[in-house]
């Protein structure tokens, strides 16, 4: 029977408290800590159907599960903390590069002579005190692409509302100076530049002298444009949001979805904008938090 590759995420947190001797909690948090610091491998945790885990949401299921705030429904963070799996080959790399003695259910024969030659430093995951730093940078990187989408979006709605009118919308006499020039009536010999002359003539006294011919262009009054309760940066896509937000209310409550964030995922090429699918996806997810909270 092939040995499985992965190990229940309350397995791991279990094992590393008993073996170290802290609490579940506190080895909890030190998990979080280094996970959203970059310490663990890319794709060490997952779901049980191999999709990737918002790192950040992760570090919010584990504030909440420690009692702290965040952004997250508590009982949604528990039942995500539940579903998580880990890569045993990222524990082994974590523990390779701190010093970790690895937890039950991840050692091997190998592992267990490489103990014999050098004696681990910690039986349990150290302590991260660069944690709550990388997830406030890893917020502000979201909050940052996301107004960057919005202004992208502005820009791009405010280049298209702007319509170019013909210049002979703006001076309707001025092709006619050409034709009179051009005209061949009977008895009337024609004299080239003759008309155009003095047609400069009339055209130039026709006009004020302070007289400037602009285009029209549409102001955008972002205040105006603002709708009450809309946070900045998050762009003028709120009622549609909603919508994508009930539908994956549904979704969570059956069951269909694990996280927020998968429920997101499914959605984001049905949400409005021009922005990437990454900052939909975080879009959508800050938007179920607002309207759900905990």
């Amino acid at each position: 029977m092939a040995v499985s590759k992965y190990i229940d995420f309350v397995d791991l947190v279990d094992g590393w408290s008993e073996q170290s001797g802290e609490l579940p909690l506190l080895t909890l948090r030190r998990i979080c800590d280094g996970a959203i610091s970059g310490h663990f491998p890319e794709g060490t945790f997952v779901l049980p159907n191999g999709e990737p885990i918002d790192l950040l949401e992760l570090y919010w299921a584990m504030k909440r599960e420690i009692g702290a705030h965040a952004p997250i429904d508590r009982d949604y963070g528990t039942k995500l903390i539940n579903r998580i799996i880990v890569s045993k080959s990222g524990i082994r790399r974590f523990c390779e590069q701190h010093g970790v003695e690895l937890p039950p259910g991840v050692r091997s024969l190998k592992s267990s002579l490489r103990r014999l030659v050098g004696k681990p430093r910690h039986l349990g995951p150290p302590d991260c005190p660069g944690g709550p730093a990388a997830a406030v940078r890893r917020e502000a990187i979201d909050w940052a692409t996301a107004g960057l989408d919005t202004s992208e979006y502005l820009i791009a709605a405010a280049q298209h509302s702007i319509e170019r009118a013909p210049e002979r919308e703006l001076d309707p006499c001025r092709d006619h100076g050409p034709k009179i020039e051009a005209g061949d009536e009977p008895g009337q010999p024609a004299k080239p530049g003759e008309h155009g002359r003095e047609w400069k003539i009339v055209d130039t006294a026709a006009r004020p002298a302070f007289e400037v011919i602009t285009e029209p262009v549409q102001v955008f009054d972002s205040q105006s444009r603002r709708s009450a309760g809309r946070p900045p940066g998050s762009g003028s896509y709120q009622a549609g949001d909603l919508e994508l937000v009930e539908e994956m209310r549904a979704d969570i409550l059956a069951g269909k979805h694990t996280s927020i964030a998968a429920a997101a995922r499914a959605r984001v090429s049905r949400a409005a904008g021009f922005g990437s699918e990454a900052s939909k996806e975080k879009r959508l997810t800050t938007r179920y938090s607002e309207r759900y909270p905990a």
